[in-house]
């Protein structure tokens, strides 16, 4: 139904772990990372109207940061909008484990600072994150998202500091998530200055955890950053005292450990019991539509959806046209652990 179905490689762990051979349109949404507030209005809010045939497929229904029972998580003849089905990144870890493919653990630390995207910038000093992070744990690997890795001053404050940059790839590479399962498990320790998705696939992987450094900012709205927001609901990720095994456990709540589906329930839920000719339409033709009316300001939004993005003109959206509109569906690869690319 939307490209969003299809980020990081997360359609992809669906498709092979339905038993399907090939990758296929979603009838719904699915939540592409790990958020602070409700993914209905957090990732799902360019399609508000859209009614309850197209499921919205959340990765919990145990979050600190929302409740499913919240008013704005239901359509307005109180039918939910949520259905939990854990995340991608749980059914992957665990056919990894159960295949004993997970790469072995090294002693070197991985960093992977608060990153920008095309439309929101990040205000922050990495020259001085990089030589801290070298302070305190030595020579690093540092996974830079693909939009900072375009960034020359962003590259040369890791490269400078002696750390050995990587990346997960691009969004749309359906091998994104087998990259991240790569580092996460080879990681002895990963850093962040920020709690994230990343986080949490580290402390669901057995990694050491730790989060400190210069605190970013976002995008230029700085009263919608959830960075206190983070601490004050998951106070535990940024206190060193913590045990490794209590930060999993949340962790594995977070990312729906206990909604994960099994293939034939996944499958109903992503409308794979029959053809996908509705959302092939919806994922070419009025979804693109739907979202161009948002960003123009035409169509109606929930309050809250977008807030790191107030202010924004749609030039900003105009002028990366391509990160916004669909394309061609890749082939399914073989998902495993995948090592990361190196720039």
């Amino acid at each position: 139904m939307d490209i969003q179905n299809h980020y990081y490689g997360h359609s992809a762990v669906f498709a092979l772990y339905c038993g399907s051979r090939r990758l296929r349109h979603v009838s719904g949404l699915i939540q592409h990372g790990w958020t602070v507030s409700s993914p209905v209005t957090a990732q799902f809010g360019d399609f508000a109207s859209w009614g309850p045939a197209r499921r919205r497929l959340s990765w919990t229904s145990s979050s600190r940061g929302w409740s499913p029972d919240d008013a704005g998580n239901f359509f307005s003849d109180g039918t939910p909008m949520l259905d939990a089905i854990g995340a991608p990144y749980l059914y992957l870890l665990d056919a990894a484990r159960a295949n004993g493919v997970v790469p072995e653990r090294t002693d070197r630390t991985l960093v992977l600072p608060l990153h920008g995207t095309a439309l929101l910038k990040v205000d922050g000093d990495h020259v001085a994150y990089a030589q801290m992070v070298r302070d305190k744990e030595g020579p690093a690997t540092v996974c830079l998202h693909i939009d900072d890795l375009h960034n020359d001053e962003i590259l040369d404050a890791w490269r400078s500091a002696g750390h050995d940059v990587v990346s997960a790839g691009d969004r749309r590479d359906p091998q994104f998530i087998g990259r991240i399962l790569w580092m996460m498990s080879v990681a002895k320790r990963v850093v962040s200055n920020r709690l994230s998705t990343s986080i949490m696939y580290a402390a669901v992987s057995g990694a050491d955890v730790a989060i400190y450094g210069p605190d970013f900012r976002l995008g230029a709205n700085a009263a919608a950053d959830p960075g206190l927001v983070m601490r004050d609901l998951w106070p535990e990720f940024y206190e060193e005292s913590t045990p490794q095994d209590v930060l999993t456990k949340i962790a594995e709540a977070e990312l729906g450990r206990g909604d994960m589906r099994t293939p034939q329930e996944l499958s109903r839920l992503l409308g794979w019991e029959s053809h996908t000719v509705v959302p092939f339409l919806e994922y070419w033709a009025s979804g693109p539509l739907t979202k161009a009316q948002t960003v123009l300001g035409l169509k109606k939004i929930p309050e809250g959806a977008h807030a790191t993005e107030a202010g924004l003109s749609p030039w900003h959206w105009i002028r990366h046209p391509l990160q916004h509109l669909p394309s061609p569906l890749p082939k399914l690869p073989a998902m495993a652990a995948v090592e990361p690319l190196r720039p």
